[in-house]
């Protein structure tokens, strides 16, 4: 049976198609819009413009999706985006009239636990920490024999964090300090964890550690593992982004243009993890949050 999916994300919003048979998933179309609904948020509301944008891409996504499936298996869920603002009724009932769809508001600790059934449905990895890194949360859980320890929600993603911090494109010695100083802030506060809890195995999720990788393969000469990274190329790539240095900015405009102004502060919120939990290896996951909301919430009859 095929079921769509659709991610109303902060800073991008996703639609994918899968054929689940015998068990078995498989993606058959996958399409993305980026947003940058988090850029849309004044006041803790999200503005009209931003609304309309959604409406826009939601009703788009909707008519693809009814060529192959019936509507009735269109499910939209949001995460960051629509989750913390204070007009969330205002903007569901104009989506739901507008395009006919209501999204699921998820909250911080089920994004964080449907990411981690996503990854570990596709991967081989039994025991580390997983790290999601959204446009305005991000999830982390840690995990042993393939089951949550600890589970955690932080309210800074990497379009918040440029859209509170940085002036321009690439974020100043001044904005960059900044920037630290907050993920520290941020991640002591709502990750209050032993920290003697070493972890080993970081498993990425998401559009940074998705872009981290295409980087990592593009500026480091050698052997690249399909799907992981050394954790000290995100050390240099943060170091390259700060120098201004010529291959790097060539590198993004080939590689991942529409983060080119999200990509230093994704990197130094994954850094931040990298650094305080010890990781020593990092694999990116090409599954996540989408996979886990199909599995844990639809298959299992939870989708609103």
């Amino acid at each position: 049976m095929d079921y769509a999916v659709i991610d109303v994300g902060s800073n991008t919003m996703r639609l994918c198609i899968y054929r689940v048979e015998d068990g078995k998933i498989s993606t058959m179309i996958r399409q993305k819009e980026v947003a940058g609904l988090a850029g849309y948020i004044k006041n803790k509301q999200l503005a009209q413009e931003g609304i309309r944008k959604a409406c826009s891409i939601l009703d788009d996504f909707r008519q693809i999706a009814e060529r192959f499936v019936d509507v009735r298996d269109i499910c939209v869920f949001a995460t960051a985006s629509l989750r913390g603002i204070a007009n969330q009724q205002e903007v569901l009932d104009t989506i739901q009239l507008e395009t006919g769809l209501r999204p699921q508001v998820l909250l911080g600790d089920e994004e964080a636990q449907l990411s981690l059934t996503g990854a570990l449905h596709f991967s081989h990895c039994t025991d580390g920490i997983m790290i999601d890194i959204g446009g305005a949360s991000t999830e982390v859980v840690s995990f042993k024999n393939g089951e949550p320890v600890r589970v955690g929600s932080v309210p800074i993603g990497c379009l918040s964090l440029y859209a509170d911090f940085v002036g321009r494109v690439i974020p100043t010695d001044r904005e960059r300090k900044k920037i630290k100083k907050e993920i520290r802030t941020q991640f002591s506060k709502h990750l209050n964890w032993d920290k003697s809890d070493n972890h080993k195995l970081m498993l990425a999720v998401g559009g940074t550690a998705r872009a981290a990788h295409k980087l990592s393969r593009e500026l480091f000469v050698g052997l690249h593992d399909a799907s992981s990274i050394d954790v000290g190329h995100v050390r240099k790539i943060l170091r390259m982004l700060e120098n201004n240095t010529d291959n790097i900015f060539m590198a993004v405009c080939r590689q991942i243009p529409e983060r080119t102004h999200t990509i230093t502060t994704g990197l130094m919120i994954l850094q931040e993890a990298i650094k305080r939990y010890g990781c020593e290896h990092l694999v990116v996951s090409d599954y996540g949050v989408r996979e886990g909301y199909l599995i844990g919430c639809v298959l299992n009859g939870n989708a609103h």
